[in-house]
């Protein structure tokens, strides 16, 4: 038997990462000409974007074809550390997809992918929504969407809400770090899913100080997309600006299961609130803490970007400027990359790839 760790089996959870692992590998054989395994990649899982498309996406895989159809490249994707627990593995990515036009698909991803009987049957994606409107929505153009005026689907459909808490409309700004003011009782994934309970505990009673308490020295907080997220990212405070001023109802944070290995703590949460003009804010999140000395050092956030384009740009001088096609990578939200394949693009016509797949 492998060795266990908060009472999980180690050699199941590397077996799941194997699982994940293959199914890269066979992406990258087929890009390579080599033997058919697309049964590795298209599993039948149950597969939810945290992220605003346009509605003829929900009609299949043509809404790509515009721009896909001129690229010069496969797909380049490098592969972050996992995180796994249980059934359950996490992964973050960059990809990056040359065009013709000059311009760069460039995304940055988050996925949670559920193991059963051996392979993946869901699989949870979160990324950087608004880049994929920037460059995919342009020729032709897709049809705006409106901002919400009702409730959406939550992310959380269908998993256990382990925490659920009113965030005072202060607390949306930048946390001020206080190193050594409070750390984990303990090391490892149960202290570290614990030092993450005792935050939300904070953000519930409204404590500002609490909650610096939890970060550490140096702490970093990357937001998934271009200006105003990014490393960057403008301050909370100037971001939110427009949620703070127009809520008509208290602004609630649900919760689902943390995914915890080594020092990586892995949680998904959903945002909502009713806005004065009779929209809401209805948004999708997953975040990976990281910690180091018991406090948390870095928070890599992935969001439903294009969302809050939508529904809070319409109010914010952050978005006077609209966010021009990528020309060049930005900077990678991977705190080290540990893979990297090559995904073939199905409009894309290349001889050694013996024929486009659609």
């Amino acid at each position: 038997m492998g060795s266990r760790a908060g009472g999980m089996n180690m050699d199941d959870i590397e077996a799941n990462k194997r699982i994940v692992r293959e199914r890269h590998e066979a992406t990258q054989r087929l890009c390579l000409g080599g033997e058919d395994h697309r049964q590795h990649m298209a599993g039948g899982e149950r597969h939810f974007l945290a992220g605003s498309m346009p509605a003829h996406a929900a009609t299949g895989v043509e809404w790509l074809k515009a721009w896909h159809s001129q690229t010069v490249s496969p797909t380049f994707h490098g592969l972050g550390p996992m995180i796994a627990e249980g059934d359950h593995v996490v992964e973050e990515w960059e990809t990056c997809i040359h065009g013709a036009d000059g311009a760069l698909y460039n995304n940055q991803y988050c996925w949670i992918q559920r193991i059963e009987g051996g392979r993946v049957v869901e699989v949870r994606e979160y990324e950087d929504s608004h880049h994929v409107w920037t460059l995919l929505g342009r020729d032709p153009e897709w049809p705006a969407l409106e901002p919400l005026t009702a409730r959406r689907e939550s992310n959380l459909e269908g998993v256990e809400i382990t925490a659920e808490l009113t965030l005072d409309p202060a607390l949306l700004r930048d946390p001020v770090p206080r190193p050594g003011a409070l750390t984990a009782d303990g090391e490892g994934p149960d202290a570290n899913r614990a030092f993450i309970r005792s935050l939300h505990d904070a953000q519930a009673t409204g404590d500002g100080d609490l909650v610096d308490a939890h970060y550490g020295d140096g702490f970093r907080h990357f937001l998934a997309g271009e200006r105003p997220f990014g490393w960057d990212h403008l301050p909370l405070t100037q971001l939110y600006a427009p949620l703070v001023e127009h809520l008509a109802s208290p602004l609630t944070l649900r919760f689902g299961p943390m995914v915890a290995e080594g020092d990586r703590v892995f949680e998904e949460m959903e945002s909502f609130a009713e806005l004065d003009d009779g929209t809401v804010y209805d948004n999708w999140h997953c975040f990976v803490h990281e910690l180091r000395d018991g406090q948390i050092v870095e928070t890599r956030e992935y969001l439903d970007t294009h969302h809050v384009w939508v529904t809070l740009g319409r109010w914010a001088p952050w978005a006077a400027d609209p966010v021009p096609p990528l020309r060049r990578a930005r900077r990678s939200n991977l705190p080290e990359v540990v893979a990297t394949f090559q995904h073939r693009n199905p409009f894309l016509d290349l001889e050694r790839w013996g024929g486009a797949l659609v």
